[in-house]
């Protein structure tokens, strides 16, 4: 009896905390109609490559995915590299602190986010290093949260966080407009790289660094393996994305269509089993870890609950229909991630940085 009471107490509390987030607020009262032609993109076998419109299909994602994004991870949408004394927020900010050393930013620099999401590592990486920082992201509704958040922020924030819809192969800037480009973990809505690094380099100032952290499929790959293409099927269906390419494909778009010089090429999770040893926490962590009190919206046993609790809703018609079916395809992303980083034919840090050159 005192179990079963204990147990009817934790699921209360974490309703409650459910129900008074206002992310889950947003989540049971926007559309989940886009679910079903977006499932339509993936509905072919493993081998075949996709064939949807990028943008069209990023979009949509994140029209459907955005709300559970920040409800179960937070307003920074990728991955950090984790040492065992470090909580998964403190590896997310060291990326993001990472990234404006990197670029050697200051309060002089005009920097640009490609795909910048709700703008979580932007207003990071403004705070860190006094920066003016503009976003582009193809979802208007990304750009309304982003908006939203840096509201309530400080004057100073406000004057350096700026964000706009737009498609990063076309971005709405002059030429030779920023100082510092960066992307996070975005660039992997493009197959073809080419236009979105020729934008990069045309908006980029001569002189000017090119920082980017991308998805892709390691040497480990094998295109010929079954198991290895339902991995890649579940990533790319779960997480929005054309048919993925292979580290050595990205730098081949940056090196034959553009005239980047290229700094540094390497895997930062390959370096930071180096930096760390036996301390290193795998990028993929979070989400294979059955409970955690930090972490616990994205942990099996937190995913778990939010099925009944989602389903539960959209039974009494308290959520969008399609909620369940959107957080169950999220679900299923999770699941792949971890298989391909246990693997290791899949990473989320494959980094480079290029310079423009000055002449």
């Amino acid at each position: 009896m005192i179990i079963t009471s204990i147990i009817v107490a934790i699921v209360a509390v974490l309703a409650f905390n459910y129900l008074t987030d206002d992310s889950v607020l947003r989540l049971l009262t926007t559309s989940k109609d886009d679910i079903h032609k977006y499932d339509s993109f993936y509905d072919k076998d493993a081998s075949d490559d996709l064939d949807h419109v990028d943008q069209e299909g990023t979009n949509l994602y994140y029209n459907l995915a955005t709300d559970f994004y920040e409800f179960g991870w937070g307003q920074s949408f990728h991955f950090g590299w984790g040492h065992k004394a470090e909580t998964r927020q403190m590896g997310i900010a060291k990326l993001e602190h990472f990234i404006a050393s990197k670029l050697q930013l200051d309060e002089s620099f005009k920097v640009l986010d490609m795909g910048c999401g709700v703008g979580g590592p932007l207003r990071s990486i403004v705070s860190f290093s006094g920066a003016d920082v503009s976003g582009v992201t193809i979802n208007a509704y990304q750009v309304h949260r982003a908006k939203t958040i840096t509201s309530k922020l400080s004057p100073f924030m406000q004057s350096k966080c700026h964000y706009v819809q737009g498609d990063f192969t076309k971005i709405p800037f002059d030429d030779n407009t920023f100082d510092a480009i960066y992307t996070i973990e975005a660039m992997v809505h493009k197959m073809d790289r080419s236009e979105a690094f020729n934008e990069a380099y045309r908006v980029l100032k001569p002189g000017g660094l090119f920082l980017n952290i991308d998805w892709v499929m390691t040497d480990k790959f094998d295109p010929k393996d079954e198991k290895h293409l339902e991995i890649k099927r579940g990533i790319e269906h779960g997480d929005g994305l054309p048919s993925m390419i292979t580290a050595a494909e990205s730098e081949r778009y940056l090196r034959e269509t553009t005239k980047f010089e290229l700094l540094e090429h390497f895997d930062l999770n390959e370096r930071a089993k180096e930096w760390y040893g036996e301390n290193n926490v795998p990028w993929y962590a979070p989400l294979q870890a059955d409970f955690s009190w930090e972490g616990f919206r994205m942990s099996n046993l937190g995913r778990t609950f939010l099925d009944v609790f989602v389903g539960t809703l959209e039974t009494f018609h308290l959520a969008p229909k399609g909620s369940l079916q959107t957080k169950r395809m999220l679900d299923d992303a999770a699941v792949y991630l971890v298989d391909g980083g246990v693997t290791e034919i899949f990473t989320v840090s494959d980094y480079f940085l290029a310079k423009k050159p000055k002449n």
